[in-house]
């Protein structure tokens, strides 16, 4: 899809990187202190007691700094030495500038200085055929159409609000910012809706060249689904036959997804006796901050853990789920009916399927 000032600015789901205060490094291989584990991943941050690492997939996990190797955390220390010092108010205005340059050039075509802004892994994405630089809508003309707002800054890490005027409408924006190789670039932004704020990681995902979603190719066909329940007894699809079934892929580190939970309950507790379920399968690597998740925050509805230890087959994986949260729902037939109806069009969708 060609990108024009009439499209809304796109509805993005991953999650972006937690702002720390140290820069990302490269991608390296970390090994468990019992050498039980190995994975390749880049380091984020520390948080807590634990070090947060991003995959190849994109995907953020919690390792205890207990269960690393010395040498992995050594290297976690040297990481947290390097940390830049940074002029806040010098920082400010350079991220200010770079955020007003990044969405002028959205009004050319070519949009070569906002690709110059990226980070070179970001660029290195950018480069493809279905670049998410590309989708972005064309702010309208006028120094007015694009304000920036207060810069947040966490140490090497930065974000700054931004409003934008594109298709006759404003759109409340934020680009996100690392400093690396002494100046701060680009590498993820993100927008409001009624809903939340979706983001995109410019540096881990690109979206398909005509703006579609590539799940739509499952509307209308049935959803197989199998794994372990959280309570380690295998998920039977039996129990849900002749039901509306919500299928929620999510994560306890997600805050989308932590927000859309008294949504779901709201509409769990006034069509669940009418026939509708709901089947939410969990995206957690950490099981055991899975579970401390649920006994702070009980669900009455099913949860399956798919990363449960031995699974080798996530749904995650077959269905190519990437953005969380991401909502399928079942006809009773259990087909395909609808896609991420969040929010409000939740309850619409399911009263619409249950003929209410």
């Amino acid at each position: 899809m060609r990108t024009n000032s009439h499209r809304r600015w796109p509805v993005f789901a991953i999650l972006l990187a937690a702002l720390s205060g140290v820069t990302l490094a490269a991608e390296r291989e970390w090994t468990g202190s019992n050498g039980k584990f190995n994975i390749t991943a880049e380091f984020v941050s520390v948080q807590g007691a634990n070090a947060v690492l991003r995959r190849k997939d994109g995907k953020q996990i919690k390792v205890p700094l207990s269960r690393l190797s010395d040498a992995d955390r050594a290297f976690i220390e040297e990481q947290q030495a390097k940390a830049p010092k940074i002029d806040r108010k010098a920082a400010a205005k350079e991220i200010a500038k770079t955020a007003d340059e990044f969405f002028s050039d959205l009004r050319n075509t070519e949009r070569q200085v906002a690709r110059e802004l990226l980070t070179e892994k970001a660029k290195k994405v950018a480069q493809g055929k279905n670049s998410p630089l590309t989708h972005l809508p064309t702010p309208a003309p006028g120094a007015r159409s694009i304000r920036t707002g207060k810069v947040e800054l966490e140490g090497s890490v930065a974000a700054i609000p931004v409003r934008v005027q594109a298709g006759g409408r404003n759109h409340k924006t934020k680009l996100h910012l690392r400093y690396l190789t002494e100046k701060w670039q680009v590498f993820a932004i993100s927008a409001t809706y009624p809903d939340g704020e979706k983001s995109i990681n410019f540096e881990v995902e690109a979206v398909s060249r005509d703006g579609g979603n590539p799940l739509e190719a499952l509307l209308g066909k049935p959803l197989e689904l199998a794994g372990m329940t959280t309570n380690g007894t295998p998920l039977n699809m039996a129990n849900f036959e002749g039901r509306v079934v919500l299928v929620d892929f999510w994560a306890t580190w997600c805050g989308p997804c932590r927000e859309e939970i008294p949504n779901i309950m709201e509409n769990y507790k006034k069509y669940h006796d009418d026939g509708f379920d709901v089947i939410a399968i969990s995206v957690d690597d950490n099981m055991q901050e899975l579970k401390s998740f649920l006994q702070k925050q009980p669900i009455p509805w099913t949860v399956v853990a798919d990363n449960f230890p031995g699974n080798r087959n996530t749904m995650g994986d077959r269905y190519g789920i990437s953005r969380y949260p991401t909502f399928l729902l079942l006809d009773k037939e259990g087909n395909v009916a609808s896609l991420n109806c969040r929010g409000r069009r939740l309850g619409r969708e399911v009263a619409r399927l249950l003929d209410k």
